[in-house]
């Protein structure tokens, strides 16, 4: 942690303007603390010096220890001297850094050098980031304009929640884009992507586009990762796994297709979990991305029919270890839970009924046992769903969670369901085949229950494919099929691109199912 330079500004005090000039001593800080009774002029004064050094600058009703600046560089100057006419002081335009390597200085976040360039204070800041390669793709010197974006993606992480936890994740996650490569490339990326769609930055001429900068850092990102995976401690480093998640994030952004997300998340993330330890002691930062793998990679197993991580016995065991401590239900852990468990189920029953010839699968008794296993997951399904009522009428805090759930267990029941319906050697009730009528009201439940996190809440649109997805393959008619495209095209205007998989996806159902015409385009609306 850097130790930090309280600068006490009070508008009886002749020296104010001198502070803002202060030096600042290696690996500090600016603490800037402003009460509300300061001058209109003042403020106005701070507020644009503190936008001038991509600060934060905040008032509050009592005096509070708000830092709006880190300086890593041991000479970085907050602001360049101005000196009158007359004056025969020397005017100092560049820190010492710049002025030996003879640059440009311009300050600005964050001022960290290419590996190899830095000086044994740089290089001890970026102890999180070592690199054994010289790239130059470190953490941009002089101001870079691309800075302007890490605002985007932090408007972005907070409109776009993946987990509970997610929401107060910006600070820890600032820190670490500021001390890692890897992850300010990739935070540059999401957040100029993410701003290119906004259309609210104008571009002066001869500029790079906000799009050109997404993609261009996203490569840079792919490039610092790689070389960072291959150091020893790779897979115990926090910013070495946010990265993969954020790298896959951008390509739910910007990859149409999906297979880019699905790369990353099966082989890349997957990858690097394996390789770190099982602690149910770790950081804040770890429970949190471990908590959004969960989601993703339990929704990514059941739309592509591929076996998960989480299945496996050391990380079932280590996630029981993990919630045993928790005292409150969480009907999200316990989705989740059932969502693997199917998948698992799934995957297992092909493979068992595929092993059997077809005029066999009849009366062979493997198959019977599948249908009366598929019984026992059911039950579990009736049983969550009677626990999570329990608490709808007890929940005063945010909802959205639990919409959520309820629409992951709609679809799993119909997911569960589809395991056998569609095959001649189950039938009920020797297996959980659901009637028309339960699979058209749990369609109905999921399109209320999609439609209400979409509008009330600001969970990511990404985590509404699974639920959305089961329901267009069971859709019942021309008006729901078109609730189905309107939330996977809001879910599109929200930035996640994928969306038209699913909807490519559904098409093809669509098509051969006789619902829709071969030459009928189903259109995403983005606005």
């Amino acid at each position: 942690m850097e130790r930090a330079v309280a600068v006490f500004l009070n508008t009886k005090d002749k020296r104010v303007s001198a502070r803002w000039n202060l030096k600042l001593r290696g690996g500090s800080s600016i603490i800037c603390l402003v009460p509300v009774h300061y001058s209109r002029p003042i403020i106005t004064h701070l507020e644009q010096w503190a936008s001038l050094q991509r600060g934060v600058f905040l008032i509050g009703p009592e005096i509070k220890r708000v830092p709006i600046l880190l300086f890593p560089d041991a000479n970085a100057m907050p602001e360049k001297k101005k000196l009158g006419p007359a004056d025969k002081r020397r005017q100092v335009k560049r820190c010492g850094t710049c002025s030996g390597r003879k640059i440009k200085c311009e300050g600005g976040f964050p001022l960290l050098f290419v590996e190899g360039h830095a000086s044994g204070e740089t290089k001890q800041q970026t102890a999180l980031s070592r690199s054994k390669l010289t790239i130059a793709s470190a953490i941009p010197t002089n101001g870079d304009p691309a800075d302007r974006f890490i605002g985007y993606f932090l408007l972005f992480i907070q409109q776009n929640q993946f987990t509970a936890s997610f929401q107060g994740l910006d600070t820890e996650i600032l820190h670490l884009v500021r001390t890692s490569p890897v992850l300010y490339h990739s935070a540059i990326a999401i957040g100029a992507l993410d701003a290119s769609r906004r259309g609210s930055i104008s571009v002066p001429k001869g500029r790079e586009s906000p799009q050109y900068i997404a993609f261009s850092s996203y490569r840079t990102s792919i490039r610092v990762l790689q070389a960072s995976v291959s150091e020893k401690d790779a897979a115990q480093r926090d910013d070495v796994l946010w990265g993969t998640f954020f790298l896959g994030l951008f390509e739910l952004l910007s990859d149409s297709s999906g297979e880019g997300w699905v790369k990353h998340m099966l082989h890349g993330t997957s990858m690097i979990l394996r390789l770190s330890r099982l602690d149910k002691n770790m950081s804040s930062l770890r429970r949190t991305f471990y908590g959004i793998f969960r989601m993703l990679e339990a929704s990514r197993a059941l739309l592509y029919g591929e076996a998960t991580i989480l299945s496996e016995v050391p990380w079932v065991n280590f996630h029981k270890k993990l919630v045993s401590g928790d005292e409150i239900w969480d009907p999200i852990e316990e989705i989740l839970a059932l969502m693997i468990r199917c998948s698992t189920f799934n995957l297992r029953a092909r493979q068992i009924v595929s092993e059997i010839p077809e005029l066999q699968r009849y009366t062979d008794p493997a198959v019977a046992a599948l249908g009366f296993e598929g019984l026992v997951i059911q039950d579990a399904m009736y049983a969550w769903h009677a626990q999570a009522l329990s608490l709808m009428s007890s929940t005063s805090s945010d909802s959205s969670p639990l919409l959520l759930a309820l629409a992951y267990y709609n679809a799993l029941l119909i997911f569960l369901s589809g395991s056998f319906d569609y095959f001649p050697y189950w039938a009920a009730p020797n297996a959980p085949i659901l009637p028309k009528p339960e699979i058209t009201a749990h369609v109905t439940a999921i399109l209320q229950l999609t439609d209400a996190a979409l509008k009330t809440s600001r969970l990511a649109g990404a985590l509404m494919f699974f639920p959305l997805r089961v329901a267009g393959s069971r859709a019942g008619g021309k008006e729901q099929r078109s609730e189905i495209l309107g939330m996977l095209s809001r879910v599109a205007q929200r930035g996640f691109v994928v969306a038209g998989r699913i909807r490519d996806d559904l098409q093809e159902v669509w098509v051969e199912r006789g619902m829709i015409a071969d030459g009928d385009v189903c259109t995403l609306h983005i606005s």
